[in-house]
């Protein structure tokens, strides 16, 4: 099988940033300045990594996601008037407190399966009560495909305590300049980075009338082999089968979406495994209830047939053997 690779372009001198340059690797646990220590709670091991929804809205239509068919009922609504889903600025807090006192430290993400800017009323006060209360061992991150980013926007997110921006670039090299000159004045700041990764392999599904031909099968979207189907949602490499190992996602990262809600993994956009509500209990309450365990040992056992979402994902049935190509901006 042939797939193509998105160009990677990078910039800034944050630790993170230097680690992913030598060794094109993104993940936390494979970085040694940034992997946390162990916590365990009531004996299982916690989390490292952390994304929570902030707002539940997505302004694009990619073929290999599945916003590109949810999207159009929240438009519908829209149009309505009734307003997009969001995490009160208390109810977020209440949750990084939780963390902070937990003793959390790895990746934190105000995102989940939106797109982070269009809270750009918001966006920077969630960068900083995370960083106020959580501290400097916490890292940052934010993946975006940097609507309405401006070099002055960055700054303010920057100043907040960001540490690390990927924008994803699925237009044309004018866009991919366009992010480039909003980055450039923070190339040589020390304690942030970020990536712009262009892949003009994705469509947007312009239509609702056309979603149905990107689900059956029709217009399956072939992309890099580190792309997977979503856990079934989406029609993407559908010549990678479902492998029956395990997935290190619900072991080792919680997924909040904007009312509490504990998700199964960043995969599961129709809200079908909900583990809890840290809103209602506690994180660690959730984290070492039963529902996550069953999961957790499911899939050690090797078993996604038995799970469900898992039984049709195809995460990890086929690892790349290349590197993107990495360039300095």
């Amino acid at each position: 099988m042939e797939y193509y690779e998105p160009r990677i372009l990078y910039g800034g001198k944050g630790r993170y940033g230097q680690y992913w340059k030598q060794i094109g690797d993104s993940k936390i646990e494979n970085i040694p300045s940034l992997v946390p220590p162990e916590v365990y709670l009531n004996g299982i091991k916690m989390f490292n990594s952390v994304q929570i929804q902030t707002y539940e809205f997505c302004n694009l239509k990619c073929d290999f996601c599945p916003n590109h068919y949810i999207i159009w009922d929240r438009l519908e609504d829209k149009k309505k008037g009734i307003p997009y889903n969001t995490m009160s600025i208390e109810n977020y807090t209440k949750i990084v407190k939780n963390l902070a006192n937990l003793g959390f430290q790895g990746r934190f993400s105000p995102y989940l399966m939106n797109e982070p800017l269009l809270d750009k009323d918001r966006i920077v006060e969630f960068i900083r009560i995370a960083k106020k209360h959580l501290g400097p061992k916490v890292f940052i991150q934010m993946d975006t495909n940097g609507t309405g980013l401006t070099s002055k926007f960055l700054g303010e997110m920057i100043d907040a305590g960001l540490n690390r921006i990927q924008i994803d670039d699925y237009f044309n090299d004018e866009y991919a300049h366009r992010m480039i000159e909003a980055c450039r004045p923070f190339n040589d700041h020390k304690d942030f980075y970020f990536l712009i990764s262009s892949n003009y392999n994705v469509e947007q599904v312009k239509k609702k009338d056309d979603v149905s031909k990107y689900r059956t099968g029709e217009k399956a979207h072939y992309g890099p082999p580190t792309y997977w189907n979503r856990g079934g949602l989406v029609n993407v490499n559908p010549d990678i089968p479902v492998p029956q190992k395990d997935c290190d996602l619900p072991s080792s990262q919680l997924y909040i979406k904007w009312d509490g809600e504990a998700l199964l993994c960043c995969c599961d956009w129709e809200y079908k495994v909900v583990h809890g509500n840290v809103l209602e209990t506690s994180i660690e309450e959730v984290w070492t209830n039963e529902s996550y365990e069953h999961y957790r040992k499911t899939l050690r056992e090797g078993r996604r047939d038995l799970l469900q979402m898992c039984r049709k994902c195809n995460k990890g049935g086929c690892e790349s053997n290349k590197r993107g190509v990495l360039q300095d901006v």
